[in-house]
C-alpha cells in the first residue's frame, strides 16, 4: 500500500501544474498546402521521448533515422530513450515544468490513463481536422484501438503500434521425437510434455518463473486464459475475491503453472542462462524467451550448430504460441495473450500547428511503412497497424512468418491492461499473488492459502483506489 501511495503521489503531483484545467492547449500558426492537399513542412523539429531503453533501443532509433533521411528539410526527430522505471515521473515532469520536454511520446500503453488525467497530453482530434492527416482506428487491432480514447469518447489521445509478451520457441526435431503436433490446448500441450519426457528423460519446457517477466506477462495470460476480469472499468476496483468465476480463473491460473511444475514438465526459478544452455543443447522441447532477444537467441543458436541462422529457422528452431496453453477449461477467452503495447501521445506542451500536423504524418509514417514493421518486427514487437499486418511482404518476412506471426496467431486476442489511472497497484498485486502461490514441486498451496492471497490483493487494490477516489 504505500509503494502505491508513493507512485500515485509522484504522479499527481506531476500533473499539478495545469491546475486541473481541462482545456486543450491553444494552437498557434497556420499550415501551407501543396497542390494535391498534402501539408507542407519545412524544418519541422520534433522531440519524442521513449520506453524503449533495452535491448530494442538501437532498433528503435534506426527507425527513427531512417524516417529522418526521408523527410529531410521536411520533419526531424531527436528521440531520447527513458528507462520504463523512470518514464512516468522523468516525462511528466518536463512537460509540467516545461522543461526539455518532448512533442510526442511513446510509452507503454498502461501509462497514458495517467497521462490524460494528469493533463499532460491532448487529444489529436483538432489536428486531424486541420491538416486532413487523418489516424483511422479501424486500421489497427481492435483489442488495442479501443483504449485510443482514454476513457473519452470522441476523442483520440494515443495510437497503438505494436505488441509484445513473453514467446516460446521450440526445437523441431526434438518435436518429431514425441510423434505429435505442436498443442494448441491444455490438454494437448500436457500430452506432448508427457510424449517427450518418456522419449527422451528431459524437461519439456525451459522458463524462467522467477524472472519479471513471467510474472508481467505468462502469470496474467493463465489469468486471463481462466476468463477473470482484471478490473471493474466504471470504477477501477477488483473483486477478484469477492466474484466467483474471478476467484476460480485466478486460481486455475495458479494451479495451471504449479501443475507443469510438479509434473516435471517445467522447472521453478531456475536461471534464464541454464535455460537457454538446456535448450540450445538441445536438452528442452520448448523455450520462453522475450521476444525482442529471439535473433540474439537465433543467432547464438547458429554459432553452436555451426550452421547459418537461416538453416536454424527451417531446420532447428521454430515459434508457436502459447494460446490455449493456461485454460484449464474451455471458455471464451482461453485464447488471450497479455502483454504491453507501445502507443503514440502529443503532449500538452505543443502548440505550433506544424509540430502537431509534423507528429501525425509521422505516426502515419510508423504504423504504414512496411519496412519499419519488419525492422521493428526484428526487435521482438508486432505490429498493431493492419495496413502493415495485412501486407504480402511484411507477412512474408521470415521473422514474421516464422515466429511473431505464430507467437499471436490472432492480434485481436492480445490484451492489455487498459484505461485504468491504477495499472501500477492491480500488476503489483496480481504479482503479490503470483509470488505467494506459484511454488516449486511438492510445495503447492492449498485452496486456503490461494483464497487469502487473492482476498488480500483485492483489498490492498480497493484500499488504495478508496484513499487516492
Amino acid at each position: 500500500f504505500i509503494l502505491c501511495f508513493t507512485t500515485a503521489l509522484s504522479l499527481f503531483a506531476c500533473g499539478g501544474g495545469n491546475g486541473g484545467n481541462n482545456n486543450e492547449p491553444k494552437t498557434e500558426g497556420t499550415l501551407e498546402f501543396d497542390e494535391k492537399g498534402n501539408v507542407k513542412f519545412s524544418n519541422v523539429s520534433l522531440k519524442l521521448e521513449t520506453v524503449v531503453a533495452g535491448d530494442d533501443k538501437d532498433a528503435f532509433n534506426d527507425i527513427i533515422n531512417k524516417f529522418n533521411v526521408a523527410y529531410r528539410n521536411k520533419i526531424r526527430i531527436s528521440v531520447t530513450n527513458t528507462t520504463a522505471g523512470s518514464f512516468e515521473d522523468t516525462v511528466g515532469k518536463k512537460i509540467t515544468n516545461k522543461t526539455n520536454a518532448p512533442d510526442i511520446i511513446m510509452s507503454h500503453q498502461k501509462s497514458h490513463k495517467n497521462f490524460e488525467k494528469n493533463k499532460l497530453i491532448q487529444p489529436l482530434n483538432e489536428t486531424m481536422t486541420a491538416s486532413k492527416i487523418n489516424i483511422d482506428l479501424n486500421s489497427y487491432a481492435d483489442g488495442l484501438s479501443k483504449y485510443s480514447d482514454l476513457g473519452n469518447a470522441g476523442k483520440i489521445y494515443s495510437i497503438p503500434c505494436d505488441g509484445q509478451s513473453m514467446v516460446f520457441i521450440y526445437n523441431k526435431k526434438e518435436l518429431a521425437k514425441t510423434g505429435k503436433q505442436l498443442p494448441t490446448t491444455r490438454a494437448e500441450l500436457l500430452e506432448v510434455c508427457k510424449a517427450y519426457k518418456e522419449a527422451t528423460n528431459n524437461m519439456p519446457i525451459a522458463w524462467s518463473t522467477g524472472a519479471d517477466y513471467f510474472a508481467n506477462y505468462t502469470y496474467f495470460t493463465a489469468v486471463l486464459q481462466n476468463g477473470a476480469t482484471l478490473y471493474n472499468k466504471d470504477t477501477y476496483t477488483t473483486d477478484w475475491y469477492d466474484n466467483k468465476t474471478n476467484l476460480a480463473a485466478i486460481k486455475n491460473a495458479t494451479k495451471s503453472i504449479n501443475e507443469l511444475i510438479e509434473l516435471g514438465y517445467a522447472g521453478y526459478n531456475q536461471s534464464s542462462a541454464d535455460n537457454q544452455s538446456a535448450f540450445n543443447a538441445g536438452n528442452r522441447l520448448f523455450y520462453l524467451l522475450e521476444p525482442w532477444s529471439l535473433v540474439e537467441t537465433l543467432n547464438a543458436y547458429s554459432e553452436i550448430k555451426k550452421v547459418t541462422v537461416d538453416e536454424v529457422i527451417s531446420d532447428y528452431v521454430g515459434g508457436t504460441t502459447c494460446q490455449g496453453w493456461f485454460a484449464m477449461s474451455d471458455n471464451e477467452h482461453k485464447n488471450d495473450i497479455y502483454g504491453d503495447s507501445h502507443f503514440f501521445a502529443m503532449t500538452m506542451t505543443v502548440t505550433d500547428i506544424n509540430k502537431k500536423a509534423a507528429i501525425l504524418e509521422f505516426i502515419n509514417w510508423f504504423n504504414s511503412n512496411v519496412d519499419t514493421g519488419k525492422d521493428w518486427a526484428r526487435a521482438g514487437h508486432i505490429s498493431m497497424s493492419k495496413t502493415i499486418a495485412d501486407d504480402a511482404e511484411y507477412k512474408g518476412d521470415v521473422y514474421v512468418s516464422d515466429f511473431l506471426a505464430k507467437f499471436y496467431p490472432d492480434v485481436n486476442n492480445f490484451r492489455c491492461i487498459g484505461n485504468t489511472p491504477y495499472y501500477a497497484e492491480i500488476t503489483n498485486n496480481l504479482k503479490s499473488v503470483f509470488s505467494q502461490t506459484v511454488k516449486g514441486k511438492g510445495a503447492a498451496p492449498s485452496e486456503a492459502v490461494m483464497e487469502s492471497a487473492i482476498k488480500g490483493a483485492q483489498n490492498a487494490i480497493n484500499n488504495a483506489i478508496g484513499f487516492f477516489g
